[in-house]
């Protein structure tokens, strides 16, 4: 593939590839595909911006439940805080 488009041990090539893919018929019915896309888009009404919630709370308040789960979590588990407090510490010193 390398020698085909002139990328290869000899990096020269005759071809120019992307000519031959702008003079292509396959080139044209993507355009075609693409623009009818696009007509389509162009057709549909707009959409209306809308507040829809699915939650019982908010995103802050999930968050801030989280981070205090989180909190906990680590207060209930003082060998895993100390392990990477000292493991941040010592690669701190190491690489610094």
């Amino acid at each position: 593939m390398l020698d085909v488009i002139g990328a290869g041990a000899t990096a020269s090539s005759d071809t120019d590839w992307h000519q031959i893919w702008l003079g292509s018929k396959e080139h044209e019915i993507l355009l075609a595909e693409i623009e009818e896309i696009h007509s389509r888009g162009r057709n549909r009404p707009r959409a209306e911006a809308t507040l829809h919630t699915e939650f019982a709370n908010s995103w802050a308040r999930q968050t801030l439940k989280l981070f205090r789960r989180d909190l906990i979590d680590k207060w209930r588990n003082p060998t895993y805080l100390m392990a990477k407090l000292t493991l941040n510490i010592i690669a701190g010193l190491f690489i610094g």
